[in-house]
């Protein structure tokens, strides 16, 4: 069997990035090199802009110049977009088949490493809702397209910021791709090793990412009973904490997130410091040296560390000492 050590590097790296590399593939599929083409739409259009009112500055005169302009870029948005809602739609649906294939093998890895216990594979079977998801995902492309093209009329344009905004609401639907693509691939995975718990007959263990923002670090190697919610509302940061909050059945706590709850049982714990406690020194380290999502505000990692200083808890000296540099200097070592 497995160290606790070895356990979390199993979930939180390879498992995780074998998921991660599916998505990625998805993703490329439908978004390939569209970031970069929209990159030069805005380059051609600001030429074009400069040439036909001298300069990014300059206030348009409308006329049949502005019109010229503004149908040439709405023209190059919609081939850019195209079908861009129904092709993610098509992948992402038939992505997760492949995607529940995976995390059900995963889990069938993970109990045998943890316990030496193997059992069949969970059934794969996806909910509707989950793959009502695509749809949803399709929608919001679409109507992000349609607000392009609306904010892209003679009417409303005046300046090169109102052509600057109307391309990027459209390059912002990649951006909603990629977060619905994300989560709902997360979610269909949590749902299967849901089943696969049910089936272990077992209690649920939270396993955040490594890197796990300071949210989900408050959830990282939490166990309860199969039957049980997590409480709802943790957070590191105060700020963020939701009194009153209901119980949080499983992850995704947000977009992006790949967190997951997994089999667990006290018969497993072999070692001095299980898998549970050793999640949860690795997040409290992670709070302390301001390791989080790139994504993550420097004061909301501040006030985790100070929180974290604050809440009573056995620390390792280094990791408190990490957290109180962080707190008196208001950024990481490495921030």
């Amino acid at each position: 069997m497995a160290t606790p050590e070895e356990l979390a590097r199993l979930v939180q790296e390879d498992h995780t990035d074998e998921i991660g590399a599916l998505e990625e593939a998805l993703l490329a599929g439908v978004l390939a090199g569209l970031a970069a083409k929209f990159e030069q739409l805005t380059g051609k259009a600001l030429v074009a802009w400069t040439a036909a009112f001298g300069s990014p500055d300059a206030l348009a005169t409308p006329g049949v110049a502005l019109n010229r302009l503004l149908a040439t870029v709405r023209a190059a948005v919609r081939r850019l977009t195209g079908n861009l809602g129904s092709r993610a739609r098509t992948a992402l649906l038939d992505a997760l088949a492949p995607v529940a294939s995976v995390a059900a093998r995963q889990a069938v890895e993970f109990v045998r490493e943890a316990s030496g216990r193997t059992f069949r594979p969970p059934l794969t079977r996806i909910p509707e809702a989950l793959r009502a998801r695509a749809t949803v995902m399709a929608d919001a492309v679409d109507e992000r397209v349609r607000r392009s093209l609306t904010t892209l009329r003679a009417k409303t344009v005046r300046r090169w910021s109102d052509v600057l905004t109307g391309i990027g609401i459209a390059r912002g639907a990649a951006a909603t791709v990629e977060q619905h693509v994300a989560t709902t691939i997360n979610e269909t995975v949590n749902e299967i090793l849901q089943v696969a718990i049910r089936t272990v007959g077992a209690m649920r263990l939270w396993i955040a990412e490594a890197d796990a923002c300071v949210t989900c670090s408050a959830y990282s190697g939490l166990v309860v009973d199969i039957g049980s919610g997590y409480p709802g509302g943790l957070s590191w940061d105060p700020n963020q904490r939701v009194a009153g909050a209901l119980a949080v059945q499983s992850p995704p706590l947000h977009p992006r997130c790949r967190c997951r709850v997994l089999a667990w049982s006290a018969r497993w714990e072999t070692e001095e410091v299980p898998l549970p406690l050793v999640l949860q020194r690795q997040a409290r380290s992670n709070i302390a040296h301001g390791r989080a999502r790139p994504s993550e505000s420097r004061s909301a990692r501040v006030r985790a560390a100070a929180e974290l200083l604050r809440s009573g808890t056995d620390l390792p000296p280094d990791v408190r000492a990490a957290a109180r540099r962080a707190v008196r200097n208001r950024r990481f070592a490495a921030a």
